[in-house]
């Protein structure tokens, strides 16, 4: 999520004083406008600002449009084309989302502003699909009103369509509205389905959290679908798709016994067959709260076999430690690891291996399990860990970690999974590799059985942050914030195409980090 675009509503879901709630992910209070005024006038399509290289470079920095930061990047590749992809970020030297697009295979890039619908509109959380059965790409994000400048709760869900490749895009058109307090909406996923023999091939599922309530406080946050069969030009009515379960959700702030509405962190993923999928993250799940704790999360998955008109009731993945005592909190109360500043959410995604016949399915995300929880000082030791499902999600295998590292403050964080096309699982995350500093990994082959790879070619500073610092006594230069997520995504080739955000480069005039989208494949 990119800014706290709210102050009441984002306080209000923040705290959740007595209830379940999952949080909204909106930053702290500094992230709330971009640095500079917006590049795209309102109602308008996205406009190129430069271009990156070409390179062979291991690591390749897409920022070459102003020195102000950029974060929380998500990539997709075409499925028709291995050598065509979209990365997509947040970007605070505009008003909107960046968009980065390749044609060779990541060795040169265009690069601009997206389409806005403005005016005052502000974008976030960017995810992209293409679509090759309609030849469309289509952008995600969650589009927030200001006014004045001073930002506002009232955003909604879009949709930008580019119909050459993600060169440019059109003007937005809303899939859900927000309605300020009453409805805040947050943090989409968004796939595509793939599968020629499915009765839904083509057809684009796009998901994300319903934060409902008033101006005092949050009472439920379901998981929203809407999908579109015409390459994200229209879309279906919003609804809600999350279910009951009496006995995995037992703690209700409002509404009917047994309904799973206080979620977070959905995710979408269709399986060879046509079924679609979504993972989510749950905080009602009281049976695997410990004495003393509170709101842990639990991963729920959800199944639909008509093309997501409806869905069964919630099944069970894991539970997580990552509850009101198991990660120590930064200034801004988010969790965070220990030594560290920057707010560290444990959701991750769910993932389908494409291969027709096999309907099996992976989810994976991040808890304190391996560190000191459970206790008013808690220490980290954060773990990526992953479950597998083979009966197309009716049950659910234990967890495992992705990589095993040893040593206190190995930290580890922001997973995404994707499935190549042979089966290989690939999950890539943020590894802590000191105090101060973090690198960006890949752990890929069988379950049970990854083999990690260091993607970066030099360590990221959190703690000594041009931008977002927490400006505390103890960590007066800590970042509060480099994102929510990293991307993912595996070529019809084989190759792992990968982003995450990169805090290597140094201000010359500060001798501070900053944060840029940086980008790498792996054949």
């Amino acid at each position: 999520m990119r800014r706290r675009l709210i102050v009441l509503l984002a306080i209000t879901l923040a705290a959740s004083t007595g209830s379940g709630l999952a949080r909204a992910t909106e930053p702290a209070d500094e992230l709330a406008k971009p640095f500079v005024s917006s590049k795209t006038p309102p109602n308008a399509p996205s406009v190129q600002e430069c271009t990156v290289g070409p390179t062979t470079a291991a690591n390749v920095n897409l920022d070459c449009d102003d020195p102000f930061p950029n974060n929380e990047p998500n990539v997709v590749v075409d499925p028709a084309d291995p050598q065509h992809a979209i990365v997509s970020s947040n970007d605070y030297g505009s008003c909107c989302d960046e968009y980065y697009t390749t044609f060779d295979g990541g060795r040169s890039w265009v690069t601009g502003n997206m389409s806005t619908r403005g005016p005052n509109i502000t974008g976030s959380d960017p995810i992209t699909v293409i679509d090759p059965v309609h030849g469309t790409a289509v952008h995600f994000s969650l589009n927030y009103h200001v006014s004045s400048g001073v930002p506002a709760v009232n955003g909604d869900v879009v949709a930008s369509v580019s119909t050459d490749g993600g060169r440019s895009w059109q003007v937005p058109v809303v899939v859900g509205h927000g309605r300020g307090a009453a409805l805040f909406i947050d943090k989409e996923g968004a796939t595509v389905d793939l599968h020629p023999a499915s009765p839904h091939y083509g057809r684009i599922y796009l998901t994300w959290t319903g934060f409902g309530g008033d101006a005092k406080r949050s009472k439920r946050s379901p998981i929203v679908s809407a999908s579109s069969d015409d390459g994200g030009r229209t879309w279906t009515p919003p609804h809600e798709i999350s279910g009951s379960n009496a006995v995995l959700c037992t703690f209700q702030t409002s509404g009917p016994a047994g309904e799973c509405d206080e979620d977070q962190f959905s995710y979408p993923v269709v399986t060879p067959d046509g079924a679609v999928h979504v993972a989510f993250q749950n905080g009602q799940h009281e049976a695997a709260w410990e004495p003393g704790e509170q709101f842990e999360s639990q991963y729920l998955v959800v199944t639909s076999v008509d093309g997501g008109q409806t869905f069964g009731a919630p099944v069970h993945v894991a539970d997580q430690e990552d509850g009101t005592r198991d990660f120590p909190l930064n200034d801004d109360g988010r969790q965070t690891l220990t030594g560290m500043a920057m707010r560290v959410p444990s959701g991750g995604n769910i993932a389908a291996d494409p291969r027709p016949g096999t309907n099996r399915l992976y989810v994976t995300w991040t808890d304190n399990s391996a560190g000191t929880h459970d206790t008013d000082d808690p220490v980290t030791r954060a773990r990526v860990y992953i479950a597998t499902s083979t009966d197309g999600g009716a049950t659910w295998s234990a967890a495992s970690p992705v990589h095993a590292v040893s040593g206190p403050g190995a930290d580890q964080w922001f997973p995404w999974v994707d499935v190549a096309p042979d089966g290989t699982i690939g999950v890539v995350y943020n590894q802590r590799t000191g105090p101060d500093t973090y690198a960006a990994d890949l752990a890929q082959g069988a379950f049970g059985a990854l083999t990690a790879t260091r993607l970066t070619t030099a360590d990221s500073d959190a703690n000594h942050s041009l931008y977002f610092q927490e400006a505390s006594t103890d960590c007066p230069e800590c970042t509060v914030f480099h994102g929510d997520y990293l991307g993912l995504d595996y070529g019809s080739d084989g190759t792992a195409n990968t982003a995450w955000t990169d805090m290597r480069d140094v201000d010359a005039d500060s001798g501070l980090h900053q944060q840029f989208v940086y980008f790498a494949h792996l054949g």
